[in-house]
């Protein structure tokens, strides 16, 4: 009893309902033409929320989960209402109400519908820290100063702004190539009557396993990978993944990835191990997400275009990158079809104290080398060490995970050993929704894909 603090009898639960009145959202209507002012709406974004982690470098640097953009803020306008009024990618326009006025880009896309415009809320800052400071943005300076009677919050709603063209541009620094898959199917649905159907024949997905066993001398040109102890694998669920960028943050804790700021994203030269590709349907009405990293192939095309042999694989299967022998020829890149590797353009630096956050567990790369996903090859070593001081032979299923798996809210991102037989890994690739992406090309991927479920939902 006085370990547990007293004495407290058992009580049988008592169910209670909270009834709680939840508002409903009206979209605004759209305005009955483009000189009346297109309704406007201000909402908070998953990463800045009202603003209040816009000097958090890491958080800049992570796309949005929706337009992809990062380092700033823009004016959401769909496309067929951007082309009505002659409005394109990047254009300055200047935004007007009776309470202020803004400058910010126009960034015509999918994720409002046509006749209405949007703001992310979080931007425009001028006194805020380095990393806020500067961006364009601020749509609290159009609102009036009203409270919402339902939250308490400003009102945000019930806007129509004045919206003209300054006939400059200001660059959006956004990471996706394209809205669109263009029909290869790398973001994979299945409906839900099509699962259910499969599972009940019994029908297996047809992976080629980077095993042994997933060897075929008619379509292999270089001889099968053997692994004795562990093969890394990880496995993807795109059903419970909603896009939130989680595993990238922890990426860039975890393993010391440079942040590049907006004028190197405008070129391309992004550092992220790991990122979240946004893709919308062909009709542009509902969007689905890839997490991509670096796929540790067991027929990795991009280690045998290096002369001088930087990426190197394991005898786990991982995907190596020996920094002190790579001297930035990029062949490795050039020959990635999943273009997970980042070339490091400059030796990027730590402003002040931030340096001490630095993981000591993983080498601080310098200007010239190239640098890709390890699989968290620290935390691998570091639970061997820990199954060896504890007179255990092998490193258990769930000893330790990767960063970016251990970040995932939903779980979304499971790591293990296709070695061992109870591996969480070992019965997820079973499931008849795995796959994986460009498995044409015979890579051998070890980085097994869940497709996501789709259902009609009849209202």
């Amino acid at each position: 009893m006085v370990m547990r603090g007293g004495y407290w009898p058992e009580q049988p639960p008592v169910s209670s309902k909270i009834s709680l009145p939840v508002p409903a959202f009206n979209f605004p209507d759209p305005g009955p033409s483009p000189q009346a002012g297109l309704p406007m709406v201000i909402y908070p974004t998953i990463q800045f929320y009202d603003g209040r982690m816009a000097n958090h470098m890491w958080v800049q640097e992570i796309p949005d989960p929706m337009t992809q953009a990062t380092w700033g803020g823009w004016l959401e306008i769909h496309p067929e209402t951007a082309g009505k009024l002659g409005i394109k990618k990047a254009d300055l326009l200047q935004v007007k109400t009776d309470y202020g006025t803004i400058r910010i880009p126009a960034l015509p896309i999918y994720t409002v519908p046509e006749g209405v415009v949007a703001i992310p809320a979080g931007q425009g800052h001028s006194n805020f820290g380095r990393f806020a400071n500067g961006l364009p943005g601020n749509p609290f300076e159009l609102l009036a100063p009203d409270i919402d009677p339902v939250c308490g919050a400003i009102l945000r709603q019930g806007l129509n702004p004045e919206i003209e063209k300054t006939g400059e541009t200001f660059d959006i620094a956004n990471t996706d190539g394209s809205f669109f898959q263009h029909g290869r199917e790398m973001a994979v649905t299945i409906s839900l009557e099509e699962r259910n159907a499969m599972a009940a024949s019994g029908q297996k997905p047809q992976i080629y396993y980077p095993l042994p066993d997933g060897y075929e001398k008619s379509k292999d040109f270089y001889p099968r990978q053997m692994y004795k102890e562990y093969r890394w694998t990880m496995v993807v669920d795109l059903d419970r993944c909603i896009g939130c960028g989680a595993c990238v943050a922890g990426c860039y804790s975890e393993n010391n990835v440079a942040v590049v700021k907006r004028e190197q994203v405008l070129k391309g030269r992004e550092m992220s191990w790991i990122r979240v590709q946004r893709y919308f349907d062909d009709d542009g009405k509902a969007a689905k997400w890839l997490v991509m990293l670096c796929q540790h192939c067991d027929n990795a095309p991009c280690e045998y275009v290096c002369p001088i042999f930087a990426p190197h694989h394991s005898q786990e299967g991982l995907n190596n990158q020996i920094y002190n022998r790579c001297f930035g020829t990029r062949f490795c890149s050039q020959n990635d079809p999943y273009k997970v590797r980042r070339f490091n353009w400059f030796t990027f630096t730590r402003p002040g104290s931030l340096k001490w956050q630095l993981n000591p567990d993983v080498t601080v790369r310098q200007k010239g080398v190239m640098e890709k996903c390890s699989f968290c090859v620290q935390r691998i070593i570091e639970a061997k060490l820990d199954a060896k001081v504890k007179g255990r032979e092998r490193v258990r299923d769930g000893d330790f995970t990767t960063a970016c798996a251990q970040t995932c809210p939903t779980g979304a991102l499971i790591f293990g050993s296709l070695l061992d037989p109870d591996s969480r890994v070992s019965k997820l690739i079973n499931d008849v929704r795995a796959y994986q992406v460009l498995a044409h090309l015979n890579t051998k991927p070890a980085v097994i894909y869940l497709k996501r479920v789709t259902q009609k939902i009849t209202v």
